[in-house]
């Protein structure tokens, strides 16, 4: 089955529209990874952007922390993206950090798959 359509059996089930549970997901996945994300001097974590529609690929080399997303009513109909463009996260999610041996979005998405 595709998260889609796991996304969709969640919202049948629970009576929540499409729009509110893509938005629901959409934080948690983001706070999740955010959690997950290794800290030596902030970067990584500080780097993941969450966008509406488009796909944002800033990267602020000054960030500790990520800023909030900004999900409003309608987004969850639209793609949303949780991207993080550091030129090492890429590394981090494929495990090459002992604060996250096994990466942070992999783990993420099963896990939320897992819950719905």
């Amino acid at each position: 089955m595709s998260f889609d359509s796991d996304i969709r059996r969640f919202s049948k089930k629970t009576g929540v529209a499409i729009d509110e549970a893509v938005r629901t997901v959409a934080f948690k996945a983001f706070g999740m990874i955010v959690k997950k994300t290794p800290v030596d001097t902030g970067r990584a974590r500080g780097n993941w952007n969450v966008s509406v529609a488009t796909i944002d690929r800033n990267v602020d080399a000054e960030a500790k922390r990520p800023k909030a997303p900004s999900i409003k009513k309608g987004d969850g109909l639209k793609p949303i993206y949780i991207v993080n463009s550091l030129d090492y996260i890429q590394d981090l999610e494929n495990g090459t950090s002992k604060q996250a041996p096994n990466g942070m979005v992999a783990i993420t998405m099963n896990e939320i798959r897992g819950s719905l």
